[in-house]
């Protein structure tokens, strides 16, 4: 384990790891050159058939997703103004949802569980750097957002997050650690507060 995991919260060592521990220097990218590629691209389809889109095209952007290896199970939603930096890091499972705005900046692997909202300009971060190092080498880390758990407007989810199944995070709250299952959580930095509560049986999807 490097000094650099060592600087993190208990929870998140396992998570934050240097992107290319070959990296030359500062100003050289991280990045294959088939992942550069592979985001110019996703790029140019997402600004030209997907975020153009009405609302009612899910299914459409779906497709793309999926087709720049995004894992989809079931039918979540993707708003068109959303950002989504690299699709085949991100996971989307059934009724999870990305409301306007939403930017999943995931130079790390997120996943969206069942049911989970990210609710209007919250930002998903999955990266960071190493400030103790001159090269400010480039970390990532990966995101687990748990079933059911709504999050509010303007949050901030920093990298190497997991958030329990039911949690809330209120809105522009900063998350920089793992918050609990079934607990509503707030504040900068975030933490949480007092019990959600037991969820109403769901009703039947449409």
């Amino acid at each position: 384990m490097t000094e650099t995991n060592k600087a993190y919260p208990s929870g998140h060592a396992a998570r934050i790891r240097q992107k290319n521990p070959d990296q030359k220097d500062r100003y050289a990218s991280p990045w294959s050159l088939k992942e550069r590629l592979g985001m110019l691209a996703w790029i140019i389809v997402d600004r030209v058939l997907c975020r153009t889109t009405p609302k009612q095209l899910n299914g459409w952007r779906l497709f793309w997703l999926r087709r720049f290896g995004c894992r989809i199970s079931g039918n979540p939603f993707v708003h068109p103004s959303s950002i989504i930096k690299i699709p085949w890091q991100l996971t989307l499972e059934d009724r999870a949802a990305i409301a306007p705005g939403v930017e999943i900046y995931n130079l790390g692997h997120v996943t969206l569980r069942e049911r989970s909202v990210v609710s209007q300009h919250t930002y998903v971060c999955g990266g960071t750097h190493d400030l103790q190092d001159p090269q400010l080498p480039l970390l990532v880390g990966d995101i687990d957002i748990g079933r059911d758990v709504f999050i509010g407007a303007k949050a901030l989810i920093l990298p190497g997050v997991v958030i329990g199944e039911s949690a809330v995070i209120g809105a522009g709250a900063v998350v920089s650690r793992d918050m609990p299952a079934g607990m509503i959580c707030a504040g900068n930095p975030c933490r949480p507060i007092k019990a959600r509560g037991e969820m109403r049986p769901a009703g039947p999807s449409a």
